[in-house]
């Protein structure tokens, strides 16, 4: 199989199958995406109410989610926070970098096509 017919056969497969709807979880297709949402995105904000189970018994595996979740608090609030930090400090390197970017297009002045 040929490397651009594995992408359509993946693409076909994965249009055939039916994800299940997540509330309050949804990525919305974008052409490009803003320094603005880049700082929304950067921040790392769970919420406790996204962990439940919709199987048959799911009230004692929700329960039992939410108490590892309890008792894993300090090292994920620890770990959440690292990874805040450096998605924010990431944003503002490519807020500079298109800074940059920009002010040396300026000084090259107008492209010829």
């Amino acid at each position: 199989m040929k490397p651009e017919e594995a992408l359509a056969a993946a693409r076909s497969r994965a249009a055939a199958r039916s994800y299940p709807e997540l509330p309050g979880f949804t990525v919305e297709p974008v052409e490009s995406v803003t320094l603005d949402q880049l700082y929304e995105w950067a921040v790392i904000e769970p919420e406790i109410e996204g962990l439940y189970s919709t199987r048959r018994f799911g009230a004692p595996i929700t329960f039992v989610k939410r108490m590892v979740q309890r008792s894993l608090r300090q090292y994920l609030g620890q770990m959440i926070a690292q990874q805040t930090r450096f998605n924010l400090q990431l944003t503002v390197y490519v807020a500079r970098l298109a800074d940059r970017v920009d002010e040396l297009e300026r000084r090259a002045g107008p492209r010829d096509s």
